[in-house]
Order: structure tokens, then sequence, then C-alpha cells
């Protein structure tokens, strides 16, 4: 299928074309190593299973559900749909029935592929509520020994094809293929730039999901404005692991990757990503800001146990390389004696810590939350280039991103280029530009809400330097109003408390129409117990530490020299710990790791309210010593 690009689906097959036997994909099934796919084989699979969903009744405009995690049978399903002209609908595989349930019918889906039987079955206890879908398609059936697709049909009592494989349907449009071929091919050309491509649902940080639908037209602004500011070639191997059903990952992983060309490999899961990564020697890695910092403290780990002499020897030279990072950020040029030391620096120890990490990785990108800019500087140092960008899914994901190496850390850098930005007299970012969606799907008074005039309300509160240069203060939503009427942005001050504090994982804080503020904090098990015994306390477990008096007054101590320099009311006078982290199953973060501050406030309303508690003599100046688990 060759023709000039126009949409993502003619992009792909073009794509496909050009690249032919080079590998488009790495992926494990099971417990196998890793195996490729390449260009060619790839797009033979998606026309096959293009054809296999126009066989089955799929048409232009339709909307097809994916109910997964990221897999590469996930992008395989999404562009068989996008082939038909097809809209794609993603759902995290972590949603509740009552979302799953919503985001079917608010889009209309006519099919949905499940990743196994295990989430088959969680979306066939609902299915009577579902009146659109027509099939259900596993794209991984026998994952799950104890459930199979026959009992499930059989205890739901569903029809004949109501339930299929993919190989089944990949099979069903390889037999129809010399039919089917020309319609697919038609569909795709067919397909205009203002079409549909997706419909997004928000992740729900509050209330019901809302659908941002996203044309072929607000995709490829983005793809165009990135080969512009991070150019990626066909060499690359990408290392995919985010959640495909989140826009970061699925415009900046697969579209971009389509569009520009490469390997994308992908990981067993986030909990795999070490080992994935010394197997793939991945070039390219997109993260939230836990996930980079989770790598930074364990390569910070092996420097703090170092010898003396080398230890040394690696902090003169870290900071040789940020005041090389910080020279160039400044577009200054180097000093000859900079330059030297550099030389020496990356000899000795920077080349040596970039293989220890990855030794082809060269660009990591962070998005989908505040990164903390002590790890980003360190990555840069040591020679990866590392950027923090930002964007919504209203925004096709990215509406600015760092340049480099002018790359100014506590920033989410300037607009890409085709995105427009100004401040509201609130201090609100508002954008427009082709990447920007047009509104809400079936929702108009959230439409009506979220723009004014053609400007796009973001909902974060920024600042803008002379040039560009993006600083998100806070989220205007999350905003404090304490007791006397002062606003407070808790972000900073959680930012504030976690700095240099590496068991520290979490902290929420709170204080709406209250006297001061308080929190909730979770500690990373593995560094508080090791300082614990650094401290020479004896604590068996992270429950035991997490209520000890010892461990208490050390955070009092230093939560309060970190906010010195702060207002008295924007000072946290009572804090939690708890002794299990903030999860996605409990619905305290979001599938890319947000916190859901209403949530926390809800799961933990008795410890919190106790933080608040009048009748305790001790209650503004002290924290509460209370560890909890769920």
């Amino acid at each position: 299928m060759q023709n000039n690009p126009q949409n993502l689906s003619t992009i792909f097959f073009n794509r496909v074309g050009e690249m032919r036997e080079f590998p488009a994909l790495q992926f494990k099934v099971g417990k196998s190593p890793y195996q490729s796919m390449s260009w060619t084989e790839l797009g033979k699979v998606v026309r096959e299973t293009a054809c296999g969903l126009a066989h089955l009744g799929l048409t232009p405009q339709s909307k097809v559900g994916i109910f997964s995690q990221t897999a590469h049978l996930w992008i395989i399903s999404d562009f068989a749909a996008i082939a038909n002209g097809a809209v794609s609908v993603p759902i995290y595989p972590t949603s509740s029935t009552s979302d799953i349930e919503y985001i079917l019918n608010n889009s209309k889906a006519s099919f949905v592929f499940v990743q196994n039987e295990k989430l088959l079955a969680k979306v066939l206890g609902i299915k009577e509520k579902l009146p659109t879908v027509k099939s259900f398609i596993v794209m991984y059936p026998g994952a799950d020994k104890r459930v199979t697709i026959e009992g499930l049909v059989e205890e739901h009592k569903l029809p004949n094809g109501s339930v299929l494989t993919f190989e089944q349907v990949r099979e069903l449009g390889a037999q129809n293929v010399q039919k089917l071929g020309g319609l697919i091919e038609q569909r795709s050309r067919a397909t205009k730039l203002e079409d549909l491509a997706t419909i997004i649902y928000t992740s729900g940080t509050t209330g019901t999901p809302k659908g941002v639908p996203l044309t072929h037209s607000n995709i490829l602004a983005v793809c165009h404005d990135m080969t512009h500011v991070l150019p990626i070639s066909r060499d690359e191997i990408y290392l995919s692991y985010l959640p495909l059903s989140h826009v970061f990952e699925r415009i900046c992983g697969e579209f971009y990757w389509m569009h520009s060309g490469g390997t994308c490999a992908f990981a067993e899961g986030i909990e795999h990503l070490g080992k994935n990564m010394a197997e793939l020697k991945p070039s390219m890695l997109l993260v939230v800001p836990r996930v980079l910092d989770k790598i930074y403290s364990k390569v910070k780990s092996g420097i703090d146990g170092a010898s003396g002499r080398r230890k040394k020897l690696i902090d003169w030279s870290l900071e040789v390389a940020k005041e090389v990072r910080r020279e160039l950020a400044k577009g200054k040029k180097l000093r000859l004696g900079l330059q030297m030391k550099y030389l020496v620096a990356e000899k000795l120890v920077l080349k040596k810590l970039r293989e220890r990490i990855g030794p082809n990785l060269r660009l990591i990108v962070s998005g989908g939350a505040p990164a903390t800019p002590e790890t980003l500087e360190f990555f840069g140092a040591v020679g990866i280039t590392t950027l923090e960008g930002y964007g919504l899914t209203e925004t096709s994901a990215p509406l600015a991103v760092n340049l480099w190496p002018k790359n100014k850390l506590g920033t989410v850098g300037p607009t890409l280029p085709s995105v427009e930005a100004r401040v509201s007299e609130e201090g609100e970012l508002m954008v427009r530009g082709g990447s920007i969606f047009s509104g809400y799907y079936n929702n108009p008074e959230a439409t009506k809400e979220a723009f004014d005039q053609g400007w796009f309300k973001t909902g974060d509160i920024v600042a803008i330097d002379q040039e560009g240069y993006i600083k998100i203060t806070d989220r205007k939503k999350d905003i404090i109003v304490n007791s006397s009427g002062k606003n407070i942005a808790p972000q900073k001050i959680e930012a504030a408390l976690k700095t240099n504090l590496p068991m520290i994982n979490q902290v929420v804080i709170f204080g709406d129409k209250k006297k001061y503020l308080a929190a909730v904090v979770t500690l990373d098990e593995q560094q508080a117990m090791e300082f614990s015994r650094e401290q020479g306390w004896h604590f068996d477990t992270i429950q035991e530490l997490a209520k000890s008096k010892e461990l208490n007054q050390y955070l009092k101590k230093e939560f309060a020299k970190r906010t010195t320099d702060l207002p008295e009311y924007e000072q946290v006078k009572r804090f939690t710990l708890l002794s299990e982290e903030l999860s996605v199953e409990a619905g305290e973060l979001t599938a890319t790791l947000k916190i859901k501050r209403n949530v926390v406030a809800k799961n933990y309303k008795h410890l919190i309210d106790a933080m608040y508690d009048e009748g305790s003599a001790a209650a503004v100046s002290s924290p509460n010593y209370v560890s909890t688990g769920r």
C-alpha cells in the first residue's frame, strides 16, 4: 500500500514499505527469549487482522475497545482498527467495571480486544449492559490456566462469535485477504486528517472519565513537531513499558515510533524493567518520575557504597559534568580548563556509569508528573540526554518539552512549534494549535467549561520566562484554601519535603479550610531500612520503623529544615507515616502513577481527621506517630 502520507494508516503502510526486513518489534511470549518481527511481517499481520475485522462487520468510524496491558498485540490491534478507518478506544486493565461500562457505552464500541481470560471474565460480568458490543477478541488466550474461554462462554451462555481469539480473527482475514485487501486499502486512503483516530478517556483523578477524541491531524501535528525537537532514527531501539492506554506512551511511544521508524521493544512489565533493559540495551526510554527516581536511587546506592578515594573521584566527576551542563544550558562556551576536567571525568567515571545504566541509552524523556530536578541533573551529567516534557490527553500529550543542550531544570521547556500559549489573569496556562482537541466526546457541558474563546484551559498554574520556558507551579484545582483564606500550592511543598530524602516515596498534603497543613507520607522500604541500619536503629520490619519515635523525630526535623523559608501557613505541622505505598489497585494512583488526592483523602480520612484533633495539646507542633496498613 504505497501512497502519499496523509493519515496514520497510510504513514504506517508506507513505513512498512520503506523499512521492509528491518526489525519493527521485539517481544516475549510467555517465558521465551525475546523474538523479533520485521516491518514486512508486521504489515502482513496488521493487514490480515484488519481484513478479519472487516469480515466481522467493522466499518469506518466504528469504535474498537482495547482492554489490555502494554504488549505487541496491543499496537497491532490498534493499527488494524485504524486501517479500517475505525476509532480505537483504550481502556486501562486496572479500570473498575463501572468505568469499563461507561467507556464502552459512551463510545458505542462494537468490538473489544481483551488481553486474556482474566480480563475477559471481568468484562463479561457486565456484558448485558453493553448493547453495542458484538464480539470480544482475546489477544493472549491460555495465559491464565484457571480460566478458559470455553468455560466463560458456557457460563455466560454466549452465542457463537461473541468471543474469538486474536488468531481466529487474523485467520479470517488471511482467508479473505484477496477479497478484502482492496477494501482495507480503500478505507485507509479515504480516511481524512480531520477524522477521529482514537478516543482516550481521562484517567479520572476526579469524577467520571471524560472521552478525549483525537484526530489523525491532532496526532500527526505532534509527530511533526517532535521530529524537529527530538529527532530519532531508524536505528533506535525504543523500550515500551508504560500503559498504552495513556496518551504519553501512545503518542510519544507508539505513534512517534511508527512515524519515525526504528524498533519498538516491549518490557515484560515495569517490575522487569531493569532485566529487560539489560537484555535489549535500548537507546530511548519514556519514563514517569517515580521510575526514573528508582533507577537513580539504585545507581546512587552503588556510588555511596564506593570506597573513600573512589567515591571522591565519582563525586568530583559528577560535579564537573553538572557544571558543564549548566554552562551549556546557558548557551555559554566552555572554558578550556573545564573542558580538560570534563575529558578526565568522562574517561575515568562518566563512561562507566553510562555502561552501568544502559550502554546504548542516549535519550530519556520524563512526563506524566513533575520530575525531581536532582534526578534529571544526574542523568544529564552522566551523558544521557534527559528531558522533562509536559502535556495532557487533551493536547495529544506533549505540548512542551525541554531542549538540548539548553535544558532548564525545573521547567518543562517551551511549547512545541505548532502550539501557542498564553497565561490567564489567574496564572492558568491556556493553549491552542493543531494538536489540541476540539471538545470532549458526547459531553458539551465539559467542553464549554474547558475552553475560553478557543483557548483550551489546561488547569495548570504556570510562569513563563523570557525564552518561553514554562514552569508549572501547581494544578489550579489542587490549590488548598486554608481557614484564613490563604491559597496554598501543595505540589511545591510536597516536592520540597522529598528533596534529597531517598527514603520518602510519596507525600500528599491536606489542609483545605483548616488552620494548618498535614500530610500522609509513604516510605521506600529499602532506602528507609538501610538508613535505619546506618543510624544504628534496630528494627526488623518497615512497620516497626514507621511507628518508631526515632524516625518520626528525624523526619520532623528534616521536614522543618526543608520548609523553613516558606511562610508559616505553608509549613507542614503534622504528618502520618503509612506502612504501605499508595497504589493503583487501591484507586489512589492513576495508571501513570499520579496521585488521586481525593481518593487518598477518602481512604485515610480517619488518619487525616486525627491530625486535626484539636483535643490534643500537641496537635499543632508534633507529628502523629501512626503507621497503618490497609
